[in-house]
């Protein structure tokens, strides 16, 4: 034993035993371990890779809705079916599912004619050998490649390509039946890997059930399959990049990209360009996913019958592939709204940057980088109100990534609905009759003859000009018309190239060139229009276009039709705006931008070849043109200087200027009145009425050089700095205040001319940057350098017909919960208020209403059928001597009780008939309800009777306390049921499970007219009304106090009606009203004050010493309010939100208010 010991130990000194000890025990240790992880817990490692792990995604909010004032839906959303595809779950397929997605594939493709699908290395005759290129070392490694890619071992590299193909025969059971070629299309589809198999069979089948497929990939979804980057090099160059795309390949067309990117992908070579560009859709939206795990990519949405059963049909075959439910967002008046609403759509980086700190009470992100947000309008301003909050839901995902269950959810936060002031009826009717009157002013210059008239060749090119006829399409064509004028064009300039920086204008100017010269004919680029999709036409319509029919002739058909717009022609005039306000509060009724664009194209699905041609457009059709098109105000802006002279004192109503014609006082060149330009003659003797009644220029240039008078001659700066003053007291000096995107005005000023002077000549001198005469004289018509939009030029004539009171302009009335309560509402808000002389607001008043009803207004025929008296004022503007004049129309109306001010901007639309009238009258008639039938031009009559008003005798609107409901105090009860029933008919739903008080305003009645009204809104509603308040309530309370209060009184004087701005009540005794005191109004009284209705003007009360009087009022904020010799200003903080009736009164030298009870 001992020696044994004594050898082992002689071995240990043997460092080759040593090591050969060491290695068996390592051995043994992995031998070990394998039995334990194998034998002995294998059942539980096993059960550890089929595990699931858990994942928290979001769940995504429902968007708040946006209504007009009325409750009529303008931005809504939808639930339609979608199909879906999750990245992050593992696409196996089984042998018989390739076979079966191949052999579909094949058998389509060849019955389509698409017999070149081949992507095989190996040529296509016998004796069959490898196509590889190169050296004999480079072709040898991608032959090896390629055979390492089919699955053969290394000691099979030795095969031939004859053996390959078998080999490839048998792995993917190609069918006996094909032919050689079928065979080789068969192996090329059947090789690829599951996704492309996958992309190309849902690609083919959504484009058969007549899908659209929605994809982020940059070019376009038809041939030639255009980049989208609208010619941003960069853009496309960075996308490119991105890509991975470098070198030569950074130059390369769209469809040398397309080819790029089926190779990326390794879609197999030859299939039909539509269907690649379709797969690439698919495949480039997962690409984008790929780092986000558990995100699904929508590939369709609002999918017919046929494909939802198709895909739960091959759920087995693509258990990636899944149906869901979608919201989508839906613009029900589309073109009507486009510019106020906006649109949304997934958030870019710079939107991102935006929102990404916006975090919830727990202080988790509001946003992630997938989420839709607005783009523009009031889905972009009130963002993050009808945003809402996203849910949370605990799934379990197993290995594979698929879901197997949830876990835990929590429920969304719905987003807040947004109700403007806007009514959608209102709108649509200013939108549809401008474009109905501009049609008429168009084709009149299409057939009328005389100077107007416009030929084919100037109808032609003004087409091409807006890019209706597009010079770009065209370089970019591939066949038909296109194509051929296309290679005259490289026939005339053989060095011009389609990538070239000016190609484009040099191509619009051939083709103009080419029209005026006869060499391309009206027919060839009618035909392009038609290819091009700018006009829709049968194919018979075609047919006789080929065969000779007129163009233009076609073109007047098609504008009569209404199957073309104004628009599309190009001819002056074919654009303009409308804006509409309520003249006592600032909110706006009505903006119309025209042309417009439908929003429906841009969001859910955006479609970037119809925002490309929007771009295009040289109508500008995104332009918001109510507060962001800017004209001189010409003639519309002589009641500002008429209110100017007559309010210092200048001239008094009575004043007469003689119109000589030329005014000479201001130096040369001679400023003329617009009569002697025309006919050579004058207006001769007028007063400010009369003035404003023909628009006498003169009146105006003498009245404006007045304004600057001293005792040493004329101050050109006393009279600009006057008419600034003036000019600003109409809010012609700032922004509007309406919640949208607007462009600040330009009010003509020594400040603003030298700024103007400098832009175009940084080195102008003294003299040439100085304020004259000239300027001031100019000024005083609405020239010089005076620039408005519509918006700011309606604040303004609001301000007029309210008598002085300056609203800030708004759009949004309130925003309300999900749940149906008030969230905010938007106060009032007067910015200025100016107080004119009442003598001298009648004379401006009179000369507008002699516009439209004077034996010499300049509209004296346009109103004869309307059934109101309507206070107007017109006025154009010259911008390019070669175009019409731009014009402008303002009114208010009714003349007796102004409700509304409009003001409808035509550019170039002088000579062009009478269409802003037109506009005005229809949005009258659709504001006041009137329904009448006119006689003839000296008489009038009405047949509406109550209807006058009809839209307006019952109007919802939500409050702080709940919902109010005001009534037309004037109309029978009758007729308010009916309203009522309508009203709420219409919108029951909005009112459906909503816990809320109930306010009725406006009129008294009586318990059973009450309960008759209750009964009407339970009958359509299901909300549940916690309490009734009236204005039996409040009114009664004010009975009472009159009653005890005015006893000591034998006299007492009650006004019914509101008082507006300028107006003053004077009496000895107590004061009543029903109604209003407005901003600006002002009573005084010997005895006490009782409104019933709103105070907000200045209140005097116990004028002569009577500190026991008082001052009531349902809703009191006064801008001044006193009694005896007391005076208090009222607190701000006091003017906001609703409250209870209160009363003022003296205790202890001081003014308390306190509420009825």
């Amino acid at each position: 034993m001992r020696r044994y010991l004594e050898h082992f130990l002689d071995l240990c000194k043997n460092r080759i035993f040593v090591m050969l000890c060491g290695v068996i025990v390592l051995f043994a240790i992995i031998v070990l371990r394998l039995f334990s992880l194998q034998i002995i817990h294998g059942e539980y490692y096993d059960e550890s890779i089929t595990a699931s792990v858990s994942k928290t995604l979001p769940v995504a909010a429902s968007r708040g809705n946006i209504y007009d004032r009325y409750g009529r839906p303008l931005a809504v959303n939808t639930v339609a079916y979608c199909v879906q595809v999750d990245g992050s779950v593992t696409l196996e397929l089984n042998r018989e599912e390739r076979k079966t997605l191949a052999t579909d594939l094949t058998d389509w493709l060849w019955a389509d004619g698409h017999h070149k699908v081949d992507s095989l290395p190996i040529t296509t005759s016998s004796p069959y050998s490898f196509t590889f290129k190169g050296t004999d070392e480079e072709k040898e490694k991608q032959e090896k490649s390629w055979k390492a890619s089919i699955g053969l071992e290394k000691k099979q590299y030795k095969l031939s390509a004859t053996e390959c193909l078998k080999y490839l025969y048998e792995k993917y059971d190609v069918p006996e039946g094909y032919t050689a070629a079928q065979k080789r299309t068969y192996l090329s589809l059947a090789m690829s890997d599951d996704r492309n198999l996958m992309a190309l069979t849902l690609a083919r089948k959504l484009s058969e059930f007549g899908e659209t497929i929605d994809d982020e990939l940059p070019l376009d979804t038809e041939a030639p399959y255009a980049f989208q980057f609208n010619g941003n090099t960069n853009r496309e160059k960075s996308w490119k990049q991105s890509m991975l795309m470098k070198g030569k390949e950074l130059n390369y067309n769209s469809r040398k990209t397309l080819d790029y990117l089926r190779d990326f992908f390794g879609l197999p070579e030859g299939l039909p360009e539509q269907l690649v560009r379709d797969t690439l859709g698919i495949r480039y939206s997962l690409y984008l996913k790929r780092y986000q795990q558990y995100q699904t990519v929508t590939i369709a949405t609002d999918i017919s019958d046929k494909t939802l059963a198709y895909v739960e049909e091959n759920q087995d075959t693509f258990p990636n592939v899944v149906i869901d439910t979608v919201s989508l967002r839906d613009y029900p008046e589309g073109e009507y709204f486009s510019h106020i609403l906006g649109y949304i759509r997934q958030m870019t980086e710079s939107d991102y940057a935006l929102y990404k700190d916006e975090v919830d009470a727990d202080g988790n992100p509001l946003y992630s980088q997938t989420d839709v947000v607005g783009q523009d309008g009031m889905e972009k301003l009130y963002e993050k109100e009808l945003n809402g909050v996203d849910g949370k839901v605990l799934i379990e995902v197993d290995n594979q990534g698929r879901r197997m269950s949830v876990i835990d959810s929590t429920e969304p936060v719905a987003g807040k609905d947004v109700f403007l002031t806007l009514d959608s009826k209102l709108q649509k009717v200013a939108y549809d009759t401008l474009e109905s009157e501009l049609r008429t002013a168009v084709l009149r210059k299409l057939t009328g003859g005389g100077k107007t008239y416009a030929s084919s060749t100037e109808l032609f090119t003004s087409m091409i000009n807006i890019n209706h006829i597009s010079a770009q399409k065209m370089i970019q064509a591939e066949d038909g018309v296109q194509k051929q004028v296309y290679q005259k064009l490289k026939q005339a300039n053989p060095t011009f190239s389609p990538t070239q920086d000016d190609a484009v204008a040099v191509a619009k100017e051939f083709l103009i060139d080419g029209l005026e010269k006869g060499s391309i004919s009206l027919k060839e680029l009618m035909l392009m229009m038609i290819e091009q999709g700018n006009l829709s036409v049968t194919e018979e319509e075609k047919a006789s276009i080929e065969n000779g029919a007129s163009p233009t002739a076609f073109i007047i058909k098609k504008l009569s039709n209404g199957e073309m717009s104004p628009a599309d022609t190009g001819l002056d005039p074919c654009t303009g705006s409308v804006f509409v306000t309520q003249v006592g509060t600032g909110e706006v009724l009505a903006s119309v931008t025209y042309p417009s664009y439908d929003n429906n194209e841009l969001v859910n699905t955006f479609n970037n070849a119809y925002y490309n041609d929007l771009l295009q457009d040289g109508n500008t059709p995104l332009v918001n043109r109510p507060l962001k098109q800017k004209k001189a105000s010409g003639s519309t802006f002589k009641m500002i200087t008429a209110l100017a002279g007559l309010e210092t004192g200048t001239i008094t109503p009575s004043t007469t200027i003689v119109d000589k014609g030329l005014f000479k006082d201001a130096g040369v060149p001679y400023a003329r009145c617009w009569i002697y330009s025309n006919t050579g003659g004058t207006h001769g003797p007028v007063n400010v009425s009369h003035a404003l009644e023909v628009s006498c220029n003169y009146f105006f240039y003498e009245l404006g050089y007045r304004l600057g008078s001293t005792a040493n001659g004329s101050d050109s700066n006393k009279a600009i700095t006057t008419l600034n003053e003036y000019m600003a007291a109409f809010g012609l000096n700032d922004y509007t205040g309406v919640e949208l995107d607007e462009y600040g005005p330009t009010m003509a000023s020594p400040a603003n001319k030298e700024k103007a002077v400098k832009t175009f000549n940084p080195d102008a001198t003294t003299s040439q940057t100085r304020w004259t005469d000239g300027d001031t004289i100019r000024t005083a018509i609405g020239q010089s350098i005076n620039s408005y939009t519509p918006a700011q030029i309606t604040k303004y004539v609001s301000t007029l017909a309210n008598g002085g009171t300056l609203y800030k302009l708004h759009m949004v009335d309130h925003i309300q919960n999900a749940d149906g309560t008030l969230h905010s509402e938007v106060e009032e808000t007067v910015e200025n208020v100016t107080k004119f002389k009442e003598e001298n607001l009648q004379a401006v008043y009179q000369g507008m209403y002699l516009v439209t009803n004077g034996s010499r207004g300049t509209l004296r025929t346009a109103f004869n059928d309307l059934p109101v008296k309507v206070a107007a004022k017109t006025g154009t503007a010259e911008e390019d001597k070669n175009r019409s004049s731009h014009t402008w129309f303002v009114c208010f109306a009714p003349f007796d009780d102004p409700q509304i001010a409009i003001t409808v901007m035509i550019p170039f639309g002088e000579g062009s008939g009478t269409p802003a009238p037109a506009v005005a009258k229809a949005i009258i008639r659709e504001y006041l309800g009137l329904d009448y039938t006119p006689t003839n031009s000296s008489g009038r009559i009405t047949t509406g009777g109550e209807s006058m008003y009809n839209e307006n005798y019952v109007i919802f609107k939500g409050t702080k306390d709940g919902v109010t409901v005001i009534f037309d105090p004037e109309v029978s009860f009758e007729t308010l049921c009916t309203q009522l029933e309508k009203k709420v008919a219409e919108a029951g739903k909005f009112f459906d499970n909503v816990k809320t008080s109930l306010a009725f305003k406006g009129r008294v009645f009586t318990e059973e007219e009450e309960e008759t009204l209750l009964k009407i809104i339970a009958k359509h509603t299901t909300m549940e009304i916690t309490f009734v308040k009236t204005e039996n309530n409040e009114i009664k309370r004010l009975s009472d106090l009159l009653e005890k209060e005015l006893a000591p009184f034998n006299l007492a004087k009650f006004h019914k009606g509101s008082l507006r701005n300028g107006q003053k009540i004077e009496f000895e005794g107590s004061v009543i009203v029903v109604g209003d005191v407005n901003p600006g109004a002002e009573i005084k009284a010997g005895g006490n004050i009782i409104i019933l209705g709103q105070l907000k003007g200045m209140a005097h009360a116990g004028c002569k010493g009577m500190t026991d009087a008082f001052v009531s009022a349902i809703y009191m904020a006064p801008v001044q309010l006193r009694i005896a010799d007391i005076i208090t200003r009222f607190p701000e903080e006091n003017k906001k939100g609703p409250k209870p009736p209160e009363y003022a009164f003296v205790q202890d030298g001081q003014i308390f208010v306190m509420a009825l009870s």
